[in-house]
């Protein structure tokens, strides 16, 4: 029996290191999970780098939220960080969030974004940001999607920023990032321009990524994770294989990480994550990310960056293999739609089918021209 269950715990754990590569004998704690739904969970606080902020470690990524009571019940399990965008839903996500905290502005910590642009198309984004949010100021505000480290250490985006904060309509600015993560927060670790990055962080990802979030942190930047589910399929789709309390709490054991802000619609999703505060990992958590790193395996894109650039018509990979992920994973055909965009993007897809030449290689083994050909399936409405 002791032979058996050494076999186990060792197998788990090259799993483990073959997944993120980040596993070591001081982060791994083989105790019990007590993490359960519907009770009042375990409040975990973490000090959002420089700025002070003292945020539970789980929040709440409303993007894809259309109901207010999934709001506030995050609000009433104690959640106290609430990311959205201008963008999310035309603007509506930021209107509810507003309806939501009005009269509780001073108890919750609020993030929105902007994209980048002159002046005065950034400015007007704020000030209509303030206006739905129904406040004077947000805690967070964040450059939308960067992707290159000539943005993140752009000195007229710097400026913009530390004008909003002299105006107190930002208490403390930085960025999001979908891909090239690590490249993008070593950049910011030189430059110490910003005071939170969102960036996509899970089980799926390199020791690289987690090198950069590491030394981001050491340089006083706050560590918000998104993506934290990897794709956020349904159990449904997994053979009942219920994954993600295992996910979150996989990037909540990096103390260099501050919070996550897992994307939920539900009430029974919220309290599902809400539950992991205080909680560590277990074996028959490390068992359900190793089936879960299975089932992922040619489905979806880690949003590493790795074929960035690799294209000679400039094909923009990265939107494409993340619209194949909303519409499959998060079963958002809107946010989808939304991600691919102009007339351009609906080209693409057709054009990426007939090259005989594509240079595209995904590190793990994702066929990308597939990807590709799903997303013109996804703005076809034709079925997989």
């Amino acid at each position: 029996m002791f032979k058996s269950e050494m076999g186990r715990r060792n197998f788990i754990r090259r799993m483990s290191s073959a997944v993120l590569g980040v596993w070591t004998s001081g982060l791994w704690k083989a105790r019990p999970s007590m993490a359960k739904t519907g009770d009042s969970p375990t409040l975990e606080y973490r000090t959002l780098g420089k700025t002070g902020l003292k945020v539970t470690t789980v929040g709440m990524g409303v993007m894809n939220c259309s109901d207010p009571a999934v709001v506030l019940r995050a609000f009433d399990l104690g959640i106290n960080f609430f990311d959205t965008a201008p963008s999310y839903m035309g603007g509506r996500n930021e209107e509810m969030v507003g309806k939501v905290f009005k009269g509780k502005r001073d108890k919750v910590f609020i993030q929105t974004k902007l994209g980048t642009g002159d002046e005065k198309r950034t400015r007007d984004s704020v000030e209509k940001s303030l206006r739905r949010l129904q406040t004077d100021y947000v805690d967070v505000l964040l450059w939308h999607g960067l992707h290159s480290n000539d943005e993140v250490s752009d000195t007229r985006l710097h400026e913009f920023m530390e004008k909003m904060k002299k105006e107190g309509k930002a208490r403390f600015t930085g960025f999001s990032a979908h891909s090239r993560m690590a490249n993008l927060l070593r950049e910011a670790t030189k430059v110490r321009h910003h005071d939170v990055a969102l960036v996509s962080y899970n089980f799926t990802h390199s020791r690289d990524l987690r090198e950069a979030v590491t030394q981001a942190a050491a340089a006083g930047i706050g560590i918000v994770a998104m993506k934290t589910q990897a794709g956020g399929y349904k159990k449904e789709k997994m053979g009942n294989l219920s994954p993600h309390q295992a996910a979150l709490k996989f990037v909540l054991r990096d103390t260099n990480v501050t919070l996550a802000v897992p994307g939920v619609t539900t009430i029974e999703q919220i309290e599902e994550c809400a539950a992991t505060m205080g909680t560590t990992l277990s074996l028959r958590d490390g068992d359900s990310l190793r089936q879960y790193h299975t089932f992922l395996q040619g489905r979806t894109c880690t949003l590493c960056g790795g074929c960035d650039g690799e294209c000679p018509k400039s094909v923009p990979y990265g939107r494409f293999l993340r619209a194949v992920m909303y519409h499959d994973g998060y079963e958002d055909n809107r946010l989808a739609r939304e991600v691919l965009g102009n007339t351009v993007a609906l080209q693409t897809p057709a054009q990426c089918s007939e090259c005989r030449s594509c240079l595209a290689v995904c590190r793990r083994g994702l066929d990308v021209q597939a990807q590709i050909r799903r997303a013109g399936q996804i703005l076809g409405n034709e079925s997989a």
